[in-house]
């Protein structure tokens, strides 16, 4: 337990046991009751008397809950039971609702449906956690759907659009909105049912894009070469890698891209993303250790090639990435930067 937050960690089936049971007790009211079963018993189970009818339902102990369940519909749908966990996130939750899958957890959510009863109770508390950590919003993987939904702020998204975008899997699209949510840079606009998905809304364009330009570190997400070219024409050079390359090879980023999305200083020189490592090796210019006018920069994610756009000719990254990746670099590439950002046309 921390000391500091209150919040416990529940790291094994048993503890988990002992504190729902614990919490579920004896109840009794509105024409219904609850009761629990021992926690030693072979098969620990909870008891519903209701509108006449009773109800044994065992229970199912799972520390790390996730879309991987649904794998097991049938077994828990046509067996009643009850899922138990430390804690159900609430999009979680809710695709357990529709599709008719009793669960609970330790902060107070319950929820058993049956042809003749309804129960749904949302948690009191956020007083336990799962052993695995929360999903981090700035991973590689997750930036993806955060990149998409700053490139397009005003988009109304589902959960199973993003993950197409994205090319994640859909449950770490649920995971991320969840936590995107309760940080408030994300809304949930509707929620879903049976025969319409639940939708979200980018809430807080500017502050989760500070965020993830707080978390991120261009250095350490990829890895590049210089070349020198005999001309400085930044034109040129573009020209001679999407030659040298091919025009869905090369995505533009940096000087070069800002310059050409809205121009503020003269680009020092061209820079772009490749889309594999062996491109790196042809000979579009001398190879040097520094002061190149030319890089040539691979990804550690393809995820930088989501969201481009072209622009007179050259495909671009997205607003979003030419952004962050212009402020680590020097050579005015901040000012640049931020500039790119005041204008009316950033990410639009």
């Amino acid at each position: 337990m921390n000391e500091n937050t209150k919040i416990e960690v529940v790291g094994s089936p048993e503890r988990l046991l002992d504190i729902f049971l614990q919490s579920i007790g004896n109840q009794s009211f509105q024409g219904f009751s609850l009761r629990a079963g021992a926690a030693g018993s072979p098969e620990p189970e909870i008891r519903l008397e209701a509108s006449g009818q009773k109800l044994i339902l065992p229970i199912l102990p799972r520390l790390n809950p996730s879309r991987k369940l649904f794998r097991h519909r049938p077994e828990l749908v046509d067996k009643p039971s009850i899922l138990v966990c430390p804690h159900i996130p609430n999009l979680l939750a809710e695709d357990l609702k529709r599709e008719g899958i009793n669960h609970a957890d330790l902060n107070g959510r319950l929820f058993i449906q049956t042809p003749w009863f309804l129960l749904d109770r949302e948690p009191k508390s956020t007083r336990y956690r799962n052993q695995i950590s929360e999903v981090k919003l700035f991973t590689l993987k997750t930036s993806r759907i955060i990149r998409a939904l700053l490139s397009h702020r005003d988009e109304v998204w589902t959960q199973e659009n993003l993950a197409k975008r994205t090319k994640v899997s859909r449950a770490l699209v649920s995971l991320s909105l969840a936590d995107l949510i309760k940080e408030e840079y994300v809304t949930q606009i509707s929620g879903g049912n049976r025969h319409q998905a639940a939708t979200y809304r980018l809430n807080d364009f500017d502050r989760l894009l500070d965020a993830w330009r707080a978390k991120d570190h261009w250095h350490k997400r990829v890895s590049f070469q210089q070349y020198s070219l005999l001309t400085n024409d930044v034109l040129e050079i573009a020209r001679t890698v999407q030659g040298g390359l091919g025009e869905d090879k090369a995505f533009f980023t940096q000087w070069f891209a800002a310059h050409l999305r809205h121009p503020y200083t003269t680009p020092p020189l061209v820079s772009a993303y490749v889309t594999l490592k062996r491109l790196l090796e042809i000979p579009v210019g001398r190879k040097v250790t520094t002061g190149g006018n030319l890089w040539l920069i691979l990804p550690q994610d393809e995820g930088v090639f989501f969201e481009t756009q072209q622009v007179e000719g050259f495909n671009l990254v997205s607003d979003i990435q030419i952004y962050l990746d212009l402020l680590q670099v020097g050579q005015r590439g901040p000012d640049q930067a931020e500039e790119l950002r005041k204008w009316k046309g950033f990410a639009r």
